[in-house]
C-alpha cells in the first residue's frame, strides 16, 4: 500500500522539481552576469542557491530586484558610480568632439541608377545617391515619395531592380532604426540593447548598455519591460539598438515621427552630435529638423532625386532673398518704385504701412532698397529681412517641376 502512494506522488511532484530547478537555474545564470551580488560576493550565494533550496534562491531573486529597482539614476553631466546590476546607473556621455569637416570627395554611401518600380507610377528611378563621410544627410520628400524603399535598399532589406549600392563600411559597422521599431514585449529596455550588443559588440561589457540607454533618455527605464512603452519610447530603444555598436554608418527612418516636442529636439541634437564622427543618412517629412541638423539634403519626389547638395544651397537656389518695410509714411508711392527697379522681383503691400520686397540677390536689396526709400523720401521705421526656410524651398522645387512637367516639349 505504501508503495503504490509512493508511485502516485512522484508524478505529482515531478512538476514542481522542474520548476524549482529552473529557479535555481535562472539564480545562477543570473548571479553569473551580474557585475556584482547583491549584500554578499557572489561566491557566498553559490552554496545558499544550491543547498538552501527552494528559498535560497527565492531570498537571491528578491534581493536583486529590489537592489536593480532602488539604484539611483546618474544626476545628469556627472558620472555614476560603477553599476552593481544591470540599473539604470550609467555615467553621463562623455562630450561629443567638436565636428570635423568631411573629407573632400569621400563618399560613404553611393547609389547608381537604382531602381524598384512597383508599377503604376510607384518606387524608386535612376537614383543617384552620394553622401560625403561624416555628414548628416537628410532625405525628404512627401508620403509615397520612396524614402523608406531607398533606405530599405541601402540596409539590404529590398532588393533592386537594377543599379549598385554602394557604402563603405564593414556589415558590423552599419545601422538602422526602422520607423517603427518591434522588440519582444516581455523583455525589458536593457535586454534589448544588450541582445543587439551580443550580436555586434559583443566585446563591449554591459557598462556600454547603460551608457547608450542615458545617452538616448531611457535610463531610467532600463528594468521595464517594452510592452508598456509608448511608440515614442520605442522609438528611443530602437535607435539605442542601433548605436550601440558605435556604427560608421546609422540610417535612420523617420526618426523623430512619434516624439513629443521635447523628445524631438533632445534626437535631433544627438543626431547634430554625431556629425563628423559617423555619417548619418535620415528620412523625414518635418523640414524644419532636417534643416536643423542636416548639412547635405536629398530631395525625393515621385521616386527620382530631384535635388542632391548642401541644404543651404536649395535654400539660395529656389528661394529670392526678401524683407518686410515698416514706413510711417504712404507706401504706395514706394511701392511703385520699387516695382520699376530691375532687381526687384516682387514687392507688394501688406498694410497701409508695411511692404515686402523680394530682390533676385543680396546685394542688390541691400544696396537698392535705402536708394528707392531715400528717392521716395519715405521715413523708414524698420526693414527686416525674412529669413528663408527648407520648407519654403522645397515647395518652390517642386513647383518649378510641376511646372516644368506641364509645359509642352
Amino acid at each position: 500500500m505504501a508503495r503504490t502512494d509512493v508511485g502516485r506522488l512522484l508524478p505529482a511532484l515531478l512538476p514542481l522539481a522542474l520548476l524549482t530547478l529552473a529557479l535555481v537555474g535562472y539564480c545562477l545564470v543570473d548571479l553569473v552576469r551580474r557585475p556584482r551580488a547583491p549584500y554578499l560576493p557572489k561566491w557566498a550565494w553559490v552554496p545558499l542557491i544550491l543547498v538552501v533550496t527552494p528559498w535560497g534562491a527565492v531570498v537571491y531573486l528578491v534581493l536583486s530586484r529590489t537592489q536593480r529597482a532602488t539604484t539611483p539614476a546618474p544626476a545628469p553631466g556627472r558620472p555614476a558610480p560603477a553599476a552593481p546590476s544591470s540599473a539604470p546607473t550609467s555615467p553621463a556621455p562623455a562630450a561629443a568632439p567638436a565636428p570635423v569637416a568631411a573629407r573632400s570627395g569621400a563618399v560613404v554611401v553611393r547609389t547608381d541608377g537604382l531602381t524598384r518600380d512597383y508599377g503604376g507610377g510607384a518606387g524608386l528611378f535612376d537614383v543617384d545617391l552620394r553622401v560625403p563621410h561624416g555628414c548628416v544627410y537628410g532625405l525628404v520628400g512627401p508620403n509615397g515619395a520612396g524614402k523608406t524603399t531607398l533606405l530599405s535598399i541601402l540596409t539590404g532589406l529590398r532588393r533592386a531592380d537594377r543599379g549598385t549600392v554602394h557604402i563603405g563600411a564593414s556589415r558590423n559597422r552599419i545601422a538602422v532604426c526602422p520607423d517603427v521599431p518591434g522588440f519582444e514585449p516581455w523583455l525589458t529596455a536593457f535586454e534589448v540593447v544588450d541582445l543587439a550588443r551580443h550580436y555586434v559588440a559583443p566585446d563591449l561589457a554591459a557598462d556600454a548598455v547603460l551608457r547608450t540607454l542615458y545617452t538616448v533618455g531611457l535610463d531610467e527605464q532600463a528594468d521595464r519591460r517594452v510592452g508598456g512603452f509608448s511608440r515614442g519610447m520605442t522609438q528611443r530603444l530602437g535607435l539605442a539598438a542601433a548605436l550601440i555598436g558605435d556604427p560608421r554608418v546609422l540610417l535612420l527612418d523617420e526618426p523623430t515621427s512619434a516624439l513629443d516636442p521635447a523628445g524631438r529636439a533632445e534626437i535631433l541634437d544627438l543626431v547634430a552630435a554625431m556629425r563628423g564622427r559617423r555619417t548619418v543618412v535620415f528620412s523625414s517629412h518635418i523640414l524644419a529638423d532636417v534643416q536643423r541638423v542636416a548639412d547635405q539634403v536629398g530631395v525625393l519626389r515621385a521616386g527620382r532625386l530631384s535635388y542632391q547638395g548642401a541644404t543651404g544651397a536649395l535654400i539660395d537656389e529656389y528661394l529670392d532673398p526678401r524683407w518686410v518695410l515698416r514706413l510711417n509714411s504712404p507706401v504706395a508711392d514706394v511701392v511703385r518704385a520699387l516695382r520699376a527697379q530691375p532687381w526687384t522681383r516682387r514687392a507688394e503691400a501688406l498694410d497701409g504701412q508695411r511692404i515686402r520686397v523680394d530682390a533676385d540677390t543680396v546685394a542688390h536689396g541691400e544696396q537698392g532698397i535705402p536708394e528707392v526709400l531715400a528717392a521716395c523720401h519715405a521715413r523708414l521705421i524698420s526693414c527686416e529681412p525674412l529669413a528663408a526656410d527648407l520648407e519654403a524651398a522645397f515647395l518652390a522645387l517642386t513647383a518649378t517641376e510641376v511646372r516644368h512637367a506641364g509645359s509642352p516639349a
